[in-house]
Order: C-alpha cells, then sequence, then structure tokens
C-alpha cells in the first residue's frame, strides 16, 4: 500500500480519536472528588484538634 499523506493523516486522526475516547472513559471513571489525605502517625504527633496554636506576641520579639 502506498504511503499517501492523506493515510497519514487519517491514520493520525483515527489515533487522536483513540486517546480521546481513552481519556473521556478515565474522567468518567475517575472519583469526583479526590480522597482525603490520610493522617500519618508523624503528622499526629505535632499537631492535635485539643492543643491551641502556638502564636508569637511583640514581647517575645523583643519589641
Amino acid at each position: 500500500m502506498p504511503d499517501t499523506k492523506a493515510g497519514r493523516e487519517r491514520k493520525g486522526r483515527n489515533k487522536r480519536r483513540q486517546l480521546e475516547s481513552h481519556l473521556n472513559r478515565r474522567e468518567l471513571n475517575a472519583a469526583d472528588e479526590p480522597p482525603e489525605p490520610a493522617a500519618t502517625a508523624a503528622d499526629s504527633e505535632y499537631l492535635t484538634e485539643t492543643e491551641p496554636e502556638y502564636r508569637l506576641d511583640a514581647d517575645e520579639f523583643g519589641q
């Protein structure tokens, strides 16, 4: 089969259609929202909901 410009363009359009179809299927199968990040042991060791946040006062800066 001879290699013609029309044949190459047709193959390119088909490949693009395949890729778009694949991406559309992936998007439909994906969750609507990303999952919540899981709290690791290191995160929970330093940040807790019961402890108030530490705030620096102006006196601590020597002002």
